[in-house]
């Protein structure tokens, strides 16, 4: 079976639906995003083993980002005519590299080369699988594949992070990168094996520069961009001062504390089945719908931190919500984007969300996340109030795209 469209095609919609290798996809996105904030689940131990400080180690995980928002596009871009199955498994097999080589590094200044390159090919890897993977299914399935691809992000908060963490405990930290470069080794090998051939048509590498900047779709797919900023803004923002929130703000126990991050990460796991169920139906009016539910969580925690019952309602409703909105913002991208765009969509939101990424500490750190997080909630409320009106907006556009 050979695809040459990135849209779904005819012949994919009488197919059946294609969960191996959705899972396949997803099974990738999860070890490509536990590798991303890995450094903080093994910080004390690296920053002993590499006799550096911590935030040295922390250090990486900027450098990532950096590293991704640098390269995502133009990389995306070169690769377009390229079989967007070989592009996966050469980003795979870059990635495994890179964290085989971390596993043996002899000091701080490898790790960090070594986390470049892992980056390279975590930022090429995720602008083009979104983009595959809806070359395998047909308009009706585009919301639930989507979904099951991106659960694999979510999952890795949930699961694969904390997995890590413990392995580290039990066999050191190189151990960890040792699991993860062989494990995209063997994905690299099934993808290249198992998984069907997709081209880039000719219209997406045939215009010129003048007839791309002239697309109808991309005022849509930027107003979408800004929103995936401020999404990552709001969420990181605020989520990593979520345990001196739970701590100072909330009086948990250090031990409930623990507790109440996997009720969080199930809820993740949840909103991405929620977004499975609604991408399809209501693929607009589900992503303004769970942007205000996503402000209107963070508005709770700020308010209500005096209620454990609120609270952990409302971390509850965040987590289903951060789960949700992923797959449902791909999911609207690449049913309005044109095949021109399409590539440009699926680079640029994952350069939009490591700005936000990037951008989310530091905001949370300027109104006081550590000292007072509910002031820190508050501003990730109003970062949502003002996506979901750009939410809105994005839809709006996307309609007039349509009806032109």
């Amino acid at each position: 079976m050979t695809l040459s469209t990135t849209s779904p095609s005819a012949d994919a919609a009488t197919a059946r639906f294609p969960l191996r290798a959705l899972l396949l996809l997803s099974t990738a996105v999860l070890v490509t995003v536990t590798a991303e904030s890995l450094p903080a689940g093994l910080l004390p131990e690296m920053a002993a083993d590499l006799r550096v400080s911590p935030e040295r180690i922390g250090t990486l995980i900027s450098v990532w980002a950096l590293t991704v928002i640098v390269t995502s596009v133009p990389l995306s871009r070169a690769l377009l005519s390229v079989d967007r199955r070989l592009s996966v498994v050469i980003s795979l097999v870059m990635f495994a590299l890179a964290n085989l080589v971390t596993a043996i590094a002899p000091d701080y200044g490898v790790v960090l080369a070594a986390r470049v390159l892992a980056a390279v090919a975590h930022g090429v890897f995720w602008s083009i699988v979104i983009v595959y993977a809806t070359s395998l299914l047909s308009p009706g399935h585009l919301g639930r594949g989507l979904a099951i691809v991106t659960a694999g992000g979510t999952a890795a908060t949930a699961i694969g992070l904390p997995a890590a963490t413990l392995l580290a405990q039990g066999l050191g930290w190189r151990a960890v990168f040792v699991v993860l470069g062989a494990t995209a080794l063997v994905l690299a090998v099934v993808v290249l094996r198992a998984m069907p051939r997709s081209l880039a048509p000719t219209v997406a590498r045939g215009r010129s520069s003048r007839g791309f900047w002239g697309d109808r779709s991309l005022p849509a797919v930027a107003t979408f961009g800004l929103v995936a900023v401020l999404i990552a803004t709001a969420q990181f923002g605020s989520f990593t001062y979520i345990r001196p929130y739970l701590s100072e703000s909330a009086s948990v126990a250090p031990e409930w504390s623990a507790v109440l991050l996997l009720v969080y990460g199930a809820a993740g796991l949840l909103g991405v089945v929620v977004a499975g169920v609604l991408a399809d139906r209501f693929p607009r009016g589900s992503l303004i719908a769970v942007l205000v539910v996503f402000a209107a969580s963070f508005a709770a925690l700020s308010l209500v931190s005096a209620s454990i019952v609120a609270v952990v309602a409302s971390l509850v409703v965040w987590g289903v919500a951060f789960g949700a909105v992923f797959p449902l913002l791909q999911t609207i991208l690449m049913r309005i984007a044109s095949e021109r765009t399409r590539p440009l969509a699926s680079a640029g939101i994952v350069v939009f969300f490591n700005v936000g990424i990037a951008a989310g500490p530091w905001l949370g750190a300027a109104a006081g996340g550590a000292s007072t997080p509910t002031t820190a909630m508050a501003v990730s409320a109003c970062a949502m109030v003002l996506a979901a009106v750009l939410g809105t907006l994005g839809v709006l556009l996307a309609g007039l795209r349509r009806a032109g």
